[in-house]
């Protein structure tokens, strides 16, 4: 198989012009100091681990409130026990949509038992951190070492291989070390080379923290050691098995060694691994029901595995541009490639942040599906987005439920959710309708590049969608259209959910979505859906005011009201995200992004809202404006030197921002190349582009 896949690279290098090597590994990321901010992961989509600047997690407190140093994996789940026996029904309550009762499940019921009950399925099940794995150093005068005795940091992250070389000093004496993930299973490998092995200084040091059942949980627990069990069941001469069990989670952790190894239990929870005190180790960390290898071979394949990556599908060289924009746009395309690989490719829909600590008890949200995954499809890498495909099929039944629970027929899509497709009760989420389409889109666009059975396969799915996407329009015998809402949160969330109707954003996808529907339906041989003809033929325009889109429709000029400027700016979504409306107006749309420009409370916003602006002025065919939005100088569009998308000390890494950008920069390269739905990239860019089409 490993020849197929080499011999498959080698055609694919002869055909390329660009040098993707040299473009990707310009953008090595450099680290000198124990920066809290410059984490780095490797990992394999449903696996990553995210090391300091030794290498390894050897102080996971101390970067804890920066890019904290996680250990997480697609399984990953954990559930407290539900001793008060509550029932998800204690999470629901009616409120009306489109004057009629439909049932939510919600925050604020001011009763103790259904708060309580809201508060555990919010909460359970969420991720976990899996354990550190860092170095136990021990200094001369016999205590351990800690940030401030690590010297002489150089680290290097080298995205076209997927590996970390870390080296520092600790009293004069240097320690080096090359991280790397397996390509499929959840292990990490390191070979450490170092003088302090060899007189007993340097071991590892291997700790299970325990879940912190809140909102954000950055792996560094030691409380309720009694609630949990972490013990050596297993060991041989160059191995050792431990256990960790919460609950009725139990998992492996198996050390694999090239030489004699052996462990001594230091706390409750965390374990000394020594070697045979040479100057070299190697080691293999993998956890779970991994398949153990052997050094050698796990490293080839991961170089094999990334080197398909970047050498599959479209690639922008930003090299020969004078422009020094240009320089900053490749360094966070590179990057942000990169963690969308180690980060978000996965059988399940990514949370917000990644792989790498919890927020939202690190739960999936629908609505951001799109922004981390969509950019795989127009990148002409689908293979990637595809594997979250399962994910929808089993929990079909889950989303079909809940639609009957809400007198939908079909399917209603989740906003925040867990791995068994379970709705977060959520003030907010619950109202959200935009995940909804993005299911359909995403298959449409995967479809363009697929044979017809890939239609057949997975036509239930766009029909069952869209007839739920009808039961949620109803007639408006005044204007003898059709109407979305009122009774909905759009995507601008700051928007009341009571009185909301025809928000740009959602109105424009549900266009889109029942036209794609009846498409599909064609395509299979289908008769073109009545109802769906109708509401095609008989769908609102814009809401609109002088000139100039409003947030939403009945609320007059929205632009005057502060909480309608604040969050994110989603009505120019149905002139960017969403291709435009037949009715819509390109100029009203240009005159809409100059207002906002110059009212909106920017520093409300989140890092996708600078893409979402720029795929606008894409379609508006300005392309300078394009630029200006991606590089807007504000703190929710920051680029750390990792590659993350930084928005506060809550949410120190925000994948969504990346998969923007990425989808912008794909759109801007269509254009380059022919599509008319876009501009390219700015005159006078010399840009060099190959594979998107």
């Amino acid at each position: 198989m490993r020849a197929i896949v080499l011999l498959l690279i080698s055609f694919s290098l002869f055909a390329q012009k660009i040098d993707r090597k040299s473009v990707v590994e310009r953008h090595q990321v450099y680290n000198q100091a124990l920066d809290t901010l410059a984490s780095l992961s490797v990992g394999n989509g449903h696996f990553a681990f995210t090391v300091d600047a030794t290498g390894l997690q050897t102080f996971p407190d101390f970067y804890a409130k920066g890019i904290s140093l996680g250990t997480q994996s697609s399984w990953s789940w954990h559930a407290f026990p539900n001793s008060e026996n509550f029932q998800r029904s204690e999470t629901y309550r009616a409120e009306n949509y489109a004057g009629r009762p439909m049932t939510y499940a919600l925050q604020g019921h001011k009763n103790a038992r259904k708060d309580a009950a809201t508060d555990y399925f919010r909460a359970n099940p969420h991720r976990i951190h899996l354990g550190h794995v860092g170095f136990r150093i021990k200094l001369e005068n016999g205590t351990i070492a800690t940030p401030e005795d690590v010297r002489e940091v150089t680290q290097t992250l080298n995205p076209y291989t997927g590996e970390i070389h870390s080296s520092f000093s600790v009293e004069g004496i240097l320690v080096k070390v090359l991280t790397f993930a397996d390509p499929k299973e959840d292990i990490i490998y390191t070979k450490v080379e170092s003088p302090l092995l060899k007189i007993g200084r340097l071991s590892f040091q291997l700790d299970f923290p325990f879940p912190s059942n809140q909102f954000l949980d950055e792996g560094v627990s030691n409380a309720y050691s009694e609630k949990h069990k972490s013990y050596l069941s297993d060991t041989a001469p160059q191995q050792l098995i431990f256990q960790h069990q919460i609950d009725s989670l139990q998992y492996p952790v198996t050390l694999k060694s090239n030489q004699l190894i052996q462990a001594e239990k230091i706390t409750s929870h965390a374990y000394e691994i020594r070697g045979s005190n040479l100057t070299q180790i190697e080691l293999a960390i993998g956890f779970g029901k991994s398949k153990m290898g052997d050094f050698r071979s796990a490293r080839l394949r991961g170089r094999d595995e990334w080197r398909y990556y970047w050498h599959r599908g479209g690639m922008i060289d930003f090299g020969q541009v004078k422009d020094q924009r240009a320089k900053e746009l490749e360094r966070r395309m590179v990057l942000s490639m990169y963690l969308a690989k180690v980060q978000s490719s996965s059988d399940e829909p990514p949370q917000e942040t990644g792989l790498v600590y919890n927020s939202w008890f690190g739960r999936p949200h629908l609505e951001m599906t799109w922004w981390h995954l969509m950019h795989f499809a127009y990148w002409n890498k689908g293979e990637y987005l595809e594997k979250v495909l399962p994910w929808y099929e089993r929990n079909f039944q889950e989303a079909k439920a809940l639609a009957q629970r809400q007198g939908l027929r079909g399917v209603r899509w989740q906003k925040m959710t867990d791995p068994n497709g379970g709705e977060s009760p959520s003030s907010v989420g619950s109202f959200l309708l935009w995940q909804q389409p993005h299911i359909i889109d995403m298959l449409n666009e995967l479809s363009k590049r697929k044979p017809t059975s890939f239609q057949f396969q997975y036509h239930y799915m766009v029909e069952e969608t869209a007839v739920a996407m009808e039961d949620l329009l109803s007639w408006d015998s005044l204007r003898n259209v059709y109407r979305l809402g009122p009774g909905f949160i759009p995507a601008q969330e700051s928007l009341p959910f009571a009185t909301t109707f025809n928000a740009p954003l959602e109105l424009t996808y549900w266009y889109k979505g029942l036209r794609i529907a009846q498409e599909w339906r064609q395509a299979m041989g289908k008769r073109p859906n009545e109802k769906w003809t109708h509401i095609l033929s008989h769908f609102p325009v814009l809401p609109e005011q002088d000139g100039i889109y409003q947030a939403a429709a009945g609320y007059g000029d929205t632009y005057n009201n502060s909480k309608f400027i604040s969050d994110h700016p989603a009505v120019v979504g149905a002139f960017g995200m969403v291709e435009p409306l037949p009715s819509t107006d390109p100029e009203k749309m240009r005159a809409t992004i100059r207002k906002i420009e110059k009212v909106w409370n920017w520093g409300s916003t989140w890092g996708w809202d600078f893409p979402l602006l720029a795929m606008t002025a894409l379609r508006l065919k300005d392309s300078e404006k394009a630029v200006d939005f991606l590089l807007m100088p504000l703190q929710k569009n920051t680029y750390l030197k990792n590659g993350h998308n930084f928005q506060d000390k809550r949410l120190r890494l925000y994948m969504p921002g990346n998969g923007g950008l990425l989808t912008t920069l794909a759109w801007m390269a269509q254009g380059q190349e022919g599509n008319t739905s876009y501009s390219g990239f700015p005159r006078k860019w010399n840009v060099q582009i190959e594979g998107f089409k």
